[in-house]
């Protein structure tokens, strides 16, 4: 039987994030054969404890009262701790702030893949002024597989590690239809709050010169650590835009779907992105999307989206303006959303993590146990 273990710092149950990468390693892990074994290691926070969900074994590791930046980082090193004391075939090691990458291969012969949802090297650089990309890629170069879900993230591998072998295996979508008809209300954000990288600031600075023009609320759905929710709370006083703009807090499930129903678009304003969940989420229940057209969103079809010029709040308000007023533009991306989010499903996702699992245990030298 298959032992697999998967790290990653995040968990769809942590306060503090409950992100895109804890979703992708709980869908694909979930449907992984059923003869193998599965266990997903994550940090802990208040009230973590072990649990099992379904037939995935979810351990936690760490002090729980630490808060997330303490918490990430005694993660990343305990996690060397626990690769040369688990019994495992192949370790999975989701790529975590503030190192991204945790120098696992340093203490095991056996297969660890390096799981790429984003590089934080530059974006910890920006934060604290450190040397991250200059460890980052000492430390990819330890690595000879990874699985990347994008075709960008895959060239920015290779660039510091030429020799690695890098599957891309994009996200899936959990729904692929018609969020629903009926009243729209809001022009909507869904994601981590993080300022500065999911690029809110920008976002409110282009509804702040059109909140007079329109009549939708700008509605900003997800959870972050304090800092960034405190940090995003005075932009929106700063900006004048109290009672304009809806806090939603973390939505999942029924709260989810409702906000993509109530919305007349989804706009994902990130500076950077390796895939954006977030938006492939919005294509998949046929809501119009606007982005920046940057790197980490070139595998968005030009059908599906209206893709503004990075970073330009100007071109970003007009754009959403556009939207709002013009039915007929908004039928049309939302049909080329849908047809684009069938290709990216959890299904498929699983079974070519499986095909890239079978691989590597197959030509595994016969003494790993």
């Amino acid at each position: 039987m298959p032992k697999i273990i998967f790290s990653i710092y995040d968990d769809l149950k942590n306060p503090y994030y409950g992100g895109g990468g804890a979703r992708a390693v709980w869908e694909i892990a979930r449907r992984l054969p059923q003869d193998w074994e599965i266990t997903v290691i994550t940090g802990k926070y208040p009230q973590s404890k072990d649990e099992a969900r379904g037939r995935v074994k979810y351990k936690r590791i760490g002090l729980n009262f630490l808060g997330p930046k303490l918490g990430q980082l005694f993660f990343s090193f305990l996690l060397p701790f626990y690769v040369l004391t688990q019994k495992f075939d192949i370790w999975v090691e989701s790529f975590t702030p503030p190192f991204s990458a945790g120098f696992l291969p340093l203490f095991t012969k056996k297969p660890v893949i390096g799981l790429v949802h984003m590089l934080s090297g530059r974006e910890m650089q920006r934060k604290y002024f450190l040397p991250f990309p200059a460890m980052e890629k000492i430390a990819l170069k330890l690595y000879r597989n990874f699985i990347v879900v994008s075709e960008p993230a895959k060239k920015e591998i290779l660039k510091a590690n030429p020799a690695a072998k890098v599957a891309v295996i994009p996200n899936g979508a959990g729904f692929t239809g018609r969020a629903g008809e009926g009243p729209k209300q809001y022009v909507a954000f869904l994601g981590r709050i993080e300022v500065w990288q999911k690029g809110l600031d920008l976002l409110l600075e282009a509804y702040k010169k059109i909140s007079g023009q329109i009549g939708s609320q700008l509605l900003i759905a997800g959870s972050g650590i304090k800092s960034e929710e405190q940090k995003l709370k005075e932009i929106i006083k700063n900006l004048g835009l109290q009672g304009k703009v809806v806090l939603a807090g973390r939505a999942q499930g029924k709260l989810k779907s409702e906000i993509f129903r109530k919305s007349w678009m989804m706009v994902v304003p990130s500076r950077f992105e390796t895939f954006g969940l977030s938006a492939l989420e919005a294509l998949s229940f046929g809501v119009p999307l606007i982005t920046f057209d940057i790197e980490g969103f070139k595998w968005i079809p030009g059908e599906s989206v209206i893709k503004v010029k990075p970073f330009d709040v100007s071109g970003l308000a007009q754009s959403i303006i556009m939207l709002e007023k013009d039915k007929n533009l908004r039928d049309k991306l939302a049909a080329g959303g849908l047809k684009a989010a069938r290709r990216y499903t959890w299904e498929n996702a699983s079974e070519n993590y499986i095909k890239y699992f079978k691989l590597l245990i197959n030509s595994a030298p016969k003494t790993y146990a």
